[in-house]
């Protein structure tokens, strides 16, 4: 039996890595979301305690200049904060384009999968019909020798 071979196999081992990578990049960008999310969090976390602290110092005696100190600091995590989702809002941008990138490279990978399976259709086709030829061949030489001997 004559081997299937598809044209087009390297191209889609091609488009199949393609994908592979941009599977590996969307994941890492997911990742990289997910811990400066945390980051945020734990931010905002410190930016509440300090301002506990505050609430409890005002309560004691204590000199103006340590309160300003508390507020000072809540001032950089709040800038701190919003880097932080400055940088977010980038990451979710790049997320997105890797996602349109996957979508493309899986509709390119299916469609010639696609195109695969059409070929292979045609192929075990012809494959059939060539069997059938040869089997008809067989049965009418087969038949002119029964033929022929009597």
């Amino acid at each position: 039996m004559k081997k299937f071979k598809f044209t087009l196999e390297k191209v889609l081992e091609i488009k199949e890595v393609e994908e592979k990578v941009i599977q590996k990049n969307l994941l890492l960008i997911q990742h990289e979301i997910a811990e400066t999310e945390k980051k945020i969090l734990s931010l905002k976390e410190k930016i509440s305690l300090e301002r506990d602290k505050i609430s409890s110092l005002s309560s004691q005696v204590i000199f103006t200049g340590d309160i300003m100190l508390h507020y000072k600091y809540i001032e950089c995590l709040n800038m701190d904060v919003e880097i932080l989702n400055d940088t977010l809002k980038s990451l979710k941008i790049n997320e997105f384009t890797i996602k349109k990138q996957l979508v493309e490279k899986s509709k390119e990978k299916k469609a010639l999968e696609r195109l695969k399976e059409i070929k292979y259709e045609e192929f075990r086709k012809e494959y059939n019909k060539a069997q059938r030829l040869f089997i008809d061949e067989i049965s009418i030489q087969s038949h002119r020798q029964k033929v022929g001997n009597l």
